[in-house]
């Protein structure tokens, strides 16, 4: 057992670098959660350039460039390779985006659970527990 065959190591090494279940889960929601965050603020980024009318012409001229490299084959590539790089940012700044709201929400759920409990208990201690006393007295 000692000695380890390539195919054994291969494996090994393989399923060391995929992530548990409960990771990948976490994941899809910190994304599908900062989503909505990060192309609110992609929207209100590009409307306030849109309204400059300087702006409004350089960004007209980057997409048509970016239209000309799309015709060519070979840019054509090339720009798919530079969105394919854009959406992994993209995604990556959404689960950011997700993972804080999606604390700052347990948080919060978790403070209103804590008052709950500190309205509940006191008259679970007065009314609930005399009872189960009187109960248990009689049995």
């Amino acid at each position: 057992m000692a000695t380890k065959t390539k195919t054994e190591t291969k494996t090994t090494e393989a399923t060391s670098d995929v992530r548990k279940p409960s990771d990948q889960a976490l994941q899809a929601v910190d994304v599908a959660i900062g989503a909505g965050p990060t192309v609110a603020e992609s929207v209100r980024t590009t409307a306030e350039s849109w309204t400059n009318s300087e702006t409004r012409s350089q960004e007209i001229d980057t997409l048509q460039k970016r239209v000309q490299t799309l015709r060519d084959a070979e840019g054509r590539k090339s720009e798919i390779e530079t969105l394919r790089k854009r959406l992994a940012a993209e995604l990556e700044k959404a689960e950011a985006k997700g993972g804080d709201v999606r604390r700052q929400v347990t948080d919060q759920l978790i403070g209103q659970a804590r008052k709950a409990r500190d309205r509940v208990e006191p008259v679970y201690r007065e009314r609930v527990e005399p009872t189960m006393k009187r109960v248990r007295e009689r049995v």
